[in-house]
């Protein structure tokens, strides 16, 4: 039987279209897609440091996706878009010794040292609290001493030097924490709905990698 060639060249035709068009949307998606810790990123940072004669990036070191916190001074880095209604996904580890740092999320405008945010912990054996810092307040959030929520579970992080993950989700006036796919806490009334988002250095060096800070869509009823 003889070949259509006319239906042949229109089949090719078809399959040369939509793999062009597979092609575009994945360079379009990759383009969309926010790097985060990567040595181009240093840039899109505030930098916050007790000692200002430490130079920041000598802080916090980005490359190939990775943020390594160096310990030296007290302080943080932070977004310069602030959120509202999204979710964090990320890892971080102890790099030399079990120590104290964390999310801060709502951080509020005017940096300082302690700012007015809600802190994730992620000090060891604690991973999981939240810290109603200068401030900021949720219904759960009854001591008046030191304004922590507790974890929800018994402490779940990973040995020394072993990578553990932690979801935040802000949503509205509420805020959950997973810690390595564990709820570890849910906090209501949350008084601030919106803000930066940053990670602290305490002093102990530690690493962050797989970051992503994605908006949660939202429906008015």
């Amino acid at each position: 039987m003889k070949p259509n060639l006319k239906y042949i060249f229109s089949v090719l035709f078809l399959l040369v279209t939509c793999s062009g068009f597979a092609l575009k949307s994945q360079k379009e998606n990759h383009r969309s897609k926010q790097t985060f810790f990567a040595e181009s990123d240093t840039a899109n940072w505030v930098y916050v440091l007790k000692d200002k004669k430490v130079k920041p990036t000598d802080v916090f070191v980005m490359k190939d996706g990775v943020l390594n916190i160096t310990g030296v001074s007290n302080g943080y880095l932070r977004t310069k878009k602030s959120y509202s209604n999204y979710e964090i996904n990320l890892e971080w580890r102890w790099t030399k010794k079990l120590g104290n740092s964390g999310v801060l999320v709502h951080i509020q405008p005017k940096d300082t040292i302690w700012p007015v945010c809600f802190q994730v912990q992620q000090k060891a054996d604690a991973a999981g609290d939240i810290i109603c810092m200068n401030g900021l307040w949720a219904k759960e959030c009854t001591d008046s001493v030191k304004f922590t929520v507790k974890k929800l579970q018994a402490s779940n992080e990973k040995p020394l030097g072993e990578w553990n993950s932690m979801k935040i989700i802000c949503m509205k006036k509420t805020i959950k924490v997973y810690v390595n796919n564990v709820l570890q806490n849910n906090i209501t009334g949350a008084t601030a709905s919106n803000g930066f988002v940053g990670f602290q250095n305490e002093g102990n060096p530690l690493e962050f990698r797989n970051l992503s800070i994605t908006t949660i869509k939202t429906t008015k009823k």
